[in-house]
């Protein structure tokens, strides 16, 4: 059987805006350095990586370390290109960081520009915003986290191209983007656990987007290292 890539297709293949991506033009816009090179080899970074579940709400992260977590994991190049793959050149998925994000800031919204290679911040977060309930807590497993990163797809991209098999496009997508952040993050020392399972009503009202548009579809917890509590199993909270 030959997968149906483009039924409910609305535009010819040539004919679909390629490379687009979120910007908030009456935000404050925070541009971040150039990423940093990195001490690890391939080999050694993903031998790091591992899912913790530590840290404290009231750590932030330098705007350096931020520029280099994502000026290597989801900035654009130079050449227009990315470092990551996506079906068509389409890129659907955005990016947000919520909680205690950058020094200096309140804990806040904030959406990444990967083009400008910047942090947009959008809005603090309300007085009794909780981590917990986002990650659909009480859970003994859930990660206590400093920042949440969400990537959320904008299905009109690629449903333009990829008519229905745009789903399977915008969640392959952000698997490509979790794995660059997750071993950028291991290479920085930083502790990551990707949570499948949240509160997909909570975060789409937190980051005001319209959900018959705009979908959150994955997200990764961003914290300090702690003594301890690397997860033996290495798999994802669901």
């Amino acid at each position: 059987m030959v997968r149906r890539t483009r039924r409910g297709a609305t535009l010819p293949p040539d004919k679909v805006p390629r490379g687009l991506h979120k910007e908030y033009m009456r935000m404050p816009r925070i541009k971040l350095p150039e990423p940093e090179p990195l001490s690890d080899t391939l080999d050694a970074v993903i031998g790091k990586r591992a899912s913790c579940r530590v840290g404290s709400f009231q750590e932030t992260f330098s705007i350096g370390e931020l520029g280099t977590l994502l000026g290597h994991a989801l900035r654009v190049r130079d050449d227009g290109r990315r470092n990551y793959p996506s079906g068509g050149a389409l890129f659907p998925i955005e990016t947000y960081l919520v909680g205690n994000v950058l020094e200096g800031y309140a804990p806040g919204v904030f959406h990444y520009h990967p083009t400008a290679h910047a942090l947009e911040f959008l809005w603090e977060l309300p007085p009794d915003f909780d981590m917990e309930n986002v990650l659909r807590s009480p859970n003994p497993r859930a990660p206590f986290s400093s920042a949440l990163i969400v990537f959320t797809s904008v299905w009109d991209r690629a449903s333009a191209k990829y008519g229905d098999f745009s789903y399977i496009i915008g969640l392959l997508e952000a698997g490509h983007m979790s794995q660059n952040v997750l071993l950028v993050s291991a290479s920085l020392d930083l502790c990551t656990c990707p949570m499948a399972g949240f509160n997909d009503e909570l975060l789409t009202n937190l980051l005001d987007i319209d959900e018959g548009y705009e979908q959150p579809v994955h997200t990764i917890t961003l914290c300090r290292k702690g003594a301890s509590d690397v997860d033996a199993s290495d798999g994802e909270e669901a």
